[in-house]
C-alpha cells in the first residue's frame, strides 16, 4: 500500500492508527458522516479530511465504552492529524459475546 497525504496528513498512516486502538472494531463509511477518502485506484473507509476537520468514523467494541474510545483514538491520531480538529463517530457497536 502506498502512502497517501491528503491535505497534510498521511491517510494510511492515520488509517492505521486508529484501526490498532482497543475499543475499535473497524472503520466504516456510510451513514451518519458518510466518511471514506477517495484516492487513485482505491478507497480508505472511515476516514474523512473536509477543510481543517479530519472525520474518523468507527464501529465500537461492545465491551468498550465511547470515553474509552475517544481517549484511545484521539491519542494515536492527533499527532498524525497535521493539526486539523479530530472528530469521532461511532456508527455502529459491535453485537454483545454470547455465553456457550
Amino acid at each position: 500500500m502506498t502512502d497517501a497525504m491528503v491535505d497534510g496528513v498521511d491517510i494510511d498512516k492515520l488509517a492505521a492508527a486508529a484501526e490498532d486502538c482497543p475499543a475499535v472494531d473497524a472503520l466504516v463509511e456510510g451513514p451518519p458522516a458518510m466518511a471514506a477518502t477517495y484516492l487513485p485506484r482505491r478507497r480508505v473507509t472511515g476516514i474523512r479530511i473536509e477543510d481543517d476537520v479530519v472525520t474518523i468514523q468507527v464501529r465500537l467494541r461492545w465491551e468498550s465504552t465511547v470515553g474509552q474510545l475517544a481517549r484511545q483514538v484521539w491519542s494515536a491520531v492527533r499527532p498524525l492529524a497535521g493539526g486539523h480538529r479530530v472528530d469521532i463517530v461511532v456508527a455502529d457497536i459491535t453485537a454483545p459475546a454470547t455465553g456457550g
